[in-house]
């Protein structure tokens, strides 16, 4: 069970009232009104029928304190573009428009990556409209940084070898894709609900994304810590022995880069019925799970076309494969009412059905000449139900490939004794 306490924890949060009749339910799912916008919540007026409260309205008091802090900071500081994205922030929270204060933080170029706003929606469990909010400080690493830079200018033409039609593809999102290795200093919000995130690829606003593109953040001591000390005895318990010598750190952490490079490419704003939307919108619920496994398995397929253009050795094969296995098992873990696990969840059933990985007597292995063929397979189903806006196709989708099989449920009671997940100490607190 990977929730604490004897409550329930409602499906949406605390974005919406928890006593929403059925004709309630229908309204808000169809968006009418501006309830679908990412920054408010969702109250009754003193009649009981619902109204729309933006969070600069709701959280006035808390933003007042917020802003006064950032303000301090901005005149703290000597980088300016950092000085500039906390004094754009704070206004945002003051107008519930981020689009400004998004665009600047693309631009943060010190030594210190701050993330600060309501930005993912996986709480929302009802709609996945809404955002909540975290933060995020840490200390960048320049020279690594620099290393993964070469890869920035490889989107567009992977972005055009998308394995589906070329009417599905997005060549209009932005190109610019900074790449910044940090190291966490602390973290707060949204991001300590359970699960410790290794990366993130912001903003997800698709205006930015088609403005000026996303950047992607990898958290090199979170994500050291985890192949450390889960990744690794997860491998050791799991896979054969004869694949083990292929579980690599690097990989690890190309993959991560990679998932995080993938949540930029492929359908973002899409026309459905002849309306403009977003495959979030269409999607809903379902969307975060289906866009965490589009990530997770375009992020090798990413890895194996650029291996074709000599990035990587041809050794990359074998040690993405293994290092993918064992990546299942650890965010399955998470458990399948969470979008991590429940994406991990699709990718190894459909691995499993498609012969990719076999079992026996308790150990794992994965075919890795039959993977890379296997895995475009389930990018371009993801792509074309996304492309399509199909909720129908993803809720098909998780149904047939989102279930606790026999074998994945044997497999992780054997991992008693191995740590779910980190739990970080942030000395600047503690």
């Amino acid at each position: 069970d990977p929730f604490f306490g004897d409550w329930e924890h409602p499906e949406g949060a605390n974005f919406y009232p928890l006593d929403l009749t059925q004709a309630e339910l229908a309204s808000l799912e169809s968006g009418e009104g501006g309830t679908s916008g990412l920054y408010s919540m969702i109250r009754r007026d003193d009649a009981g029928a619902l109204k729309v409260v933006p969070y600069s309205e709701y959280f006035a008091d808390e933003f007042d304190r917020a802003i006064g802090y950032m303000v301090k900071a901005a005149d703290a500081t000597a980088n300016t573009s950092l000085r500039a994205f906390l004094l754009a922030c704070g206004e945002a929270f003051r107008t519930d428009d981020y689009y400004a204060s998004d665009l600047l933080w693309m631009d943060l170029d010190g030594l210190i990556e701050v993330v600060l706003g309501p930005i993912e929606t996986y709480e929302d469990g009802l709609f996945g409209y809404k955002a909540a909010f975290e933060a995020f400080v840490c200390v960048a690493d320049p020279e690594e940084s620099g290393r993964l830079a070469r890869f920035k200018g490889e989107l567009p033409w992977l972005e055009a070898n998308l394995p589906i039609p070329a009417a599905d593809k997005n060549p209009n999102r932005g190109s610019d894709s900074p790449i910044r290795v940090v190291d966490v200093v602390y973290t707060a919000g949204d991001t300590r609900t359970g699960i410790q995130t290794i990366a993130f690829n912001l903003p997800n606003d698709e205006k930015v994304r088609e403005a000026k593109g996303s950047k992607k953040v990898l958290l090199r001591n979170i994500m050291n810590a985890k192949f450390t000390q889960i990744l690794t005895p997860i491998a050791e318990k799991l896979l054969v022995p004869d694949q083990l010598g292929s579980l690599a750190a690097e990989s690890f952490f190309l993959h991560t880069l990679w998932h995080e490079m993938s949540h930029g490419l492929g359908p973002g704003r899409i026309v459905k019925g002849g309306r403009d939307t977003e495959v979030r919108l269409e999607l809903k619920d379902i969307y975060s799970a289906i866009e965490e496994a589009k990530a997770d398995a375009m992020g090798p397929w990413c890895i194996f076309k650029l291996q074709q253009k000599g990035y990587f050795p041809a050794s990359i094969y074998e040690q993405q494969a293994v290092t993918y296995l064992a990546g299942l098992f650890r965010s399955v873990r998470f458990g399948i009412a969470e979008a991590h696990g429940l994406a991990n969840a699709i990718q190894f059933n459909y691995l499993m059905d498609k012969g990719v990985i076999s079992v026996a007597e308790g150990r794992f292995r994965i075919d890795t000449e039959v993977f890379p063929l296997a895995l475009e397979g389930l990018v371009h189903e993801i792509l074309v139900l996304q492309a399509a806006g199909d909720y129908d196709a993803g809720e098909a989708m998780i149904d047939r490939y989102g279930g606790m099989s026999e074998v994945l449920a044997a497999a992780l009671d054997a991992l008693t004794g191995v740590t779910v997940d980190i739990l970080p100490r942030y000395a600047v607190t503690d």
